[in-house]
C-alpha cells in the first residue's frame, strides 16, 4: 500500500501516468474488497460505513487524477 506522502511524490514525478495507473489500480482493489464485503451481508450500520468508505475511495481516485494533472502540466 502506498502512503500519502509517497503517493504525492509519485504523482509529482509521473509525466507518463504510470504511477497514477498503479495508484488507481490499488484504489480499485480497495473498492472491490468493500463491495465483496457488502455483498456478503452487513448490518445496517456496517452498510452505512461501507458506503462512506466507497465514497472516500472514489474521492481519492478523483483527487489522484486532479493532482497528477496539476503536477504534470
Amino acid at each position: 500500500m502506498i502512503d500519502m506522502e509517497s503517493a504525492f511524490d509519485a504523482l509529482a514525478e509521473d509525466p507518463s501516468g504510470y504511477r497514477l495507473k498503479e495508484i488507481r489500480e490499488e484504489l480499485f482493489a480497495m473498492k472491490a474488497e468493500v463491495k465483496r464485503a457488502m455483498d456478503a451481508g452487513m448490518t445496517a450500520d456496517e452498510m452505512a460505513v461501507a458506503r462512506q468508505v466507497l465514497a472516500a475511495v472514489e474521492c481519492a481516485d478523483d483527487v489522484a487524477g486532479r493532482a497528477h494533472d496539476a503536477l504534470n502540466r
